[in-house]
């Protein structure tokens, strides 16, 4: 602790006594395969010491996308627990909540998540494994956030988006006032377990959707996972499992060094380096009722700023050629209806949602732009009259972007 200053105030004295510490977080980031096969310890091995102070109690909340009779899944988990009930004291049965953003949309979900905590004695030395998208995952998270001042949690995603990028940070949330994420907390997990089976059991709208995260901190971060995911194209979209193992152990990678040497792990300045593409993605989900995936989402509001980026001389038109193309042939979208809806005013929707990505942030309006592929840079306004021009320029792609792989994107 700093020593005491004695400051004047008018004619008393005032004295401030300054505070400063410094936290030290860790937590793993695992990838495995059938993690409740009874010889799998790799949640062992993530927690190590803290398991062997005694079982502590532990409650599974689930995602219902993954309750399928066939996979035989809750009967693993029960059996698993039981085998290790030395190291683990599952409390009840696991506990399935919706998936999907509807699990995010009230406070419902986090009500009932922490009325069974309350119901099953949890304490700060409890264990709530969240199994599931990063929709369970936020809810989830934020639940064990705030009870008790925080439950250890393990995020276990089973989706590319999670296991690449919401599964492995430090916040959480849900969606309030009709704003994505308006209230929620930074919260650490203590492990991140990805299990790379569950990828198998996805939608392909649910598979490929996280890789527009991908995508995203290549284009401002790693030029050579940009190739990557360039030369790959073709094999993501058909699933390959040696491609899409890379591209989220390389994207989580990405994302944790932002989170340990970025000097800003819980975002207090007036920038979000790693949101490229979602001041308008965020939009066009809640414009779209969640009926868009985030990942769908986001790859739209990637290939509209990189439109911008190229209209400001930030990328060059080949570049903008290479990175829709990718994009396309991955088979994800580049356009969609929402980005030219309107309010009642006439003004564009998307408009309205840079002016709340501004006041989520607070302070100066800051976004990220990649200045050339895999480096980035900051811009601090938005000419409104270009991103339309970039709307169009979309638009007009038009069969483009439901066009073969083996076509690329042609001047407009």
């Amino acid at each position: 602790m700093n020593p005491e200053m004695n400051l004047s105030a008018g004619n008393g004295r005032q004295t401030v006594i300054p505070l400063t510490f410094a936290q030290s977080y860790h937590y793993p980031v695992c990838f495995t395969r059938d993690l409740f096969h009874i010889n799998n310890q790799t949640l062992m091995e993530a927690l190590g010491a803290e398991t062997r102070s005694g079982a502590p109690k532990t409650l599974v909340f689930m995602d219902d996308g993954l309750i399928d009779p066939s996979s035989g899944l809750l009967s693993r988990i029960t059996l698993w627990f039981e085998h290790y009930k030395d190291i683990f004291h599952l409390v009840r049965d696991p506990e399935i909540f919706p998936g999907g953003e509807g699990v995010k949309n009230s406070w419902d979900h986090v009500h009932r998540a922490t009325r069974i905590m309350n119901d099953s004695g949890m304490d700060r030395h409890g264990l709530i494994l969240a199994l599931g998208g990063g929709a369970l995952l936020d809810m989830a998270g934020f639940a064990s956030a705030i009870f008790h001042r925080g439950i250890r949690l393990i995020r276990i995603p089973t989706t590319t988006l999670a296991q690449n990028d919401a599964g492995i940070g430090v916040k959480n949330g849900i969606n309030q006032y009709g704003r994505k994420n308006c209230i929620g907390t930074f919260y650490l997990p203590a492990a991140v377990i990805n299990d790379f089976d569950f990828l198998k059991t996805l939608s392909f709208d649910h598979f490929i959707g996280g890789v527009a995260e991908a995508f995203k901190i290549a284009l401002i971060r790693d030029s050579d996972f940009f190739s990557f995911l360039e030369n790959h194209s073709a094999l993501l979209k058909q699933r390959d499992q040696h491609a899409i193992e890379e591209t989220i152990e390389r994207c989580a990678a990405l994302h944790l060094e932002h989170i340990a040497g970025s000097g800003d792990a819980f975002e207090t300045g007036s920038s979000r380096p790693l949101d490229y593409g979602h001041w308008s993605a965020h939009k066009i989900e809640m414009l779209s009722g969640f009926s868009l995936g985030h990942g769908q989402a986001v790859s739209i509001g990637i290939a509209l700023d990189s439109v911008y980026a190229w209209h400001r001389a930030l990328i060059s038109r080949t570049e903008l050629d290479r990175i829709l193309t990718a994009l396309i042939r991955c088979g994800l979208p580049v356009w969609s209806p929402y980005l030219e809806r309107r309010d009642g005013a006439g003004r564009l929707e998307i408009e309205n949602g840079l002016e709340e990505f501004r006041q989520h942030l607070g302070g100066r309006l800051t976004f990220t732009m990649p200045a050339g592929i895999g480096q980035a840079c900051e811009l601090h306004e938005m000419d409104f009259d270009r991103v339309r021009e970039g709307i169009s320029f979309l638009k007009n792609l038009g069969s483009v972007s439901g066009a073969s792989d083996r076509e690329a994107v042609k001047p407009v």
